[in-house]
């Protein structure tokens, strides 16, 4: 096997310029590599980004079903009240898991395609957009409530 002309971490380098916008052709004359090396290079890395936001993915949907699920039994063997204390739990997880998956998946997404990305037709993380409509359906209703204490 050949040996590789550039390191793991100068390919990174070279991935993240052509992401901030410097010209894939200006890039390969300034370090003599071919712009098929620049773009094989980026599906290799694209497609470790994609396994790992599918994991991810995987791993956040097993816990929030497990936590959901706690919450079923805590409410059927306990009370009901002590089962809505999970709810800010799930809040933060979700939360948190927005976070991870907006960095995860920045590492690859140009700026001027992030919302297509997450959003578009081609974003395929059903966790991310479920975390979403949480974090939006309790701040309508923190919203509902503080217009009922105002009437």
């Amino acid at each position: 096997m050949a040996k590789a002309r550039f390191t793991d971490e100068q390919i990174a380098d070279f991935l993240q310029q052509a992401k901030s916008g410097v010209a894939n052709n200006e890039l390969c004359e300034k370090y003599g590599f071919s712009l098929s090396s620049l773009r094989r290079w980026e599906a290799q890395h694209a497609s470790r980004v994609r396994q790992q936001l599918k994991q991810l993915e995987f791993i956040g949907s097993a816990v929030y079903a497990g936590g959901l699920l706690f919450a079923v039994i805590l409410a059927v063997a306990v009370s009901k009240a002590a089962a809505a204390w999970t709810l800010p739990l799930f809040l933060i997880y979700c939360i948190g898991y927005i976070y991870r998956f907006r960095q995860l998946s920045a590492r690859h997404i140009r700026e001027a395609d992030t919302s297509l990305c997450r959003w578009g037709p081609g974003a395929c993380n059903a966790f991310y957009k479920f975390c979403w409509g949480c974090v939006g359906i309790v701040v309508l209703a923190l919203g509902y409530i503080v217009v009922l204490q105002f009437q």
